[in-house]
């Protein structure tokens, strides 16, 4: 966060992203490593921006958190004398050391992935077949527990969205089936419905049956969704339903279908099926987006709208991609 609390801006993330690009040339002077140095120490923003471009290039360029190759670009550039040398070292320090922070955040959560009872990839569905019957899809870069005890049929989403088909128990008595998040327990009432884990909330879609809401805080709102109804749970409890989106389904047959759906939503939604960075100026983000769109092939779709609407794809990086208005 910089120090008013907010995460970079749309503008501070792309200058440094152009700086990186700057930085990752053949040739990089040291004039240009100056005007990188003094950007960066302009504003707490610029060096959150800079970690966080690092953080995401890291898994691209195989240094965690950082630049490999300009790193070494910066100490082979230093050999032709030792001022520009130590130079070299103290920015090959906070390319690393700066960067490292950030992509060990990041990385905090995949162990818990790899561990899980069933994950997927980037841009991988799987369909599980569950003991009693029930299906469950898991959607892109998702994991979840599944614990069948004498209780209770249990489910924890571990990170990701999953689309739940509940099925009766096999034991006499039934027991209750339910799905965990970070912010509630949803206990299935003959249903079928999603639930997408966002960083801070649970998005409930319910699409047959109904799902009781059982926030984990003590003493939060709770309450009963209905098939048709979706709504957004945090720790305090969760807000008005709202009509469920078709989004929040389509995707187990791979696509997304936007119904008047914001340009930063879709693009929001469509960067959980790519790698790397796809971001939205906020300038256009409020220009509206219909149609049904194959999650498959993500270039195809950014092409799409370039064609149809009044945006530009712009690639700071291979891994860096914005839309911008024309």
């Amino acid at each position: 966060m910089s120090a008013t609390g907010a995460p970079p801006s749309f503008q501070v993330l792309q200058q440094a992203a152009e700086w990186f690009a700057v930085l990752g040339a053949p040739a990089v002077d040291a004039q240009a490593h100056q005007r990188w140095r003094q950007w960066l120490d302009a504003d707490p923003a610029h060096q959150q921006a800079w970690r966080q471009v690092e953080a995401i290039s890291g898994k691209f360029l195989n240094l965690p958190g950082g630049n490999k190759p300009m790193a070494h670009r910066l100490l082979d550039a230093a050999a032709t004398g030792q001022a520009r040398r130590r130079q070299a070292l103290k920015m090959l320090t906070l390319l690393c050391g700066v960067g490292l922070g950030s992509w060990g955040a990041s990385q905090a959560v995949p162990w818990r992935r790899w561990t899980a009872t069933h994950h997927t990839a980037l841009a991988e569905r799987r369909e599980v077949r569950l003991a009693d019957g029930g299906r469950v899809w898991l959607n892109t870069d998702s994991a979840i527990d599944v614990d069948y005890g004498p209780g209770l049929r249990r489910i924890r989403l571990v990170a990701g969205e999953i689309l739940v088909t509940t099925a009766p128990d096999t034991q006499t008595p039934a027991r209750p089936f339910v799905v965990d998040t970070a912010q509630a327990r949803l206990r299935a009432l003959g249903t079928r419905y999603s639930v997408y884990q966002e960083d801070d909330a649970s998005v409930v879609a319910v699409f047959d049956g109904a799902v009781q809401v059982e926030p984990v805080t003590p003493g939060a709102a709770g309450g009963i969704l209905h098939a048709g109804q979706q709504a957004r749970i945090t720790r305090a409890g969760h807000v008005a339903a709202e009509p469920a989106a078709l989004a929040r389904r389509s995707w187990a047959d791979g696509l997304i279908v936007a119904e008047n759906m914001r340009l930063g939503d879709f693009a929001a939604e469509l960067s959980r099926y790519r790698r790397g960075h796809l971001g939205c100026d906020p300038a256009i983000a409020d220009l509206r987006i219909v149609g049904t769109y194959a999650t498959a092939d993500t270039d195809q779709v950014l092409a799409t709208l370039e064609n149809t609407l009044p945006v530009r794809v712009r690639r700071t990086l291979p891994w860096w991609v914005v839309l911008e208005g024309r």
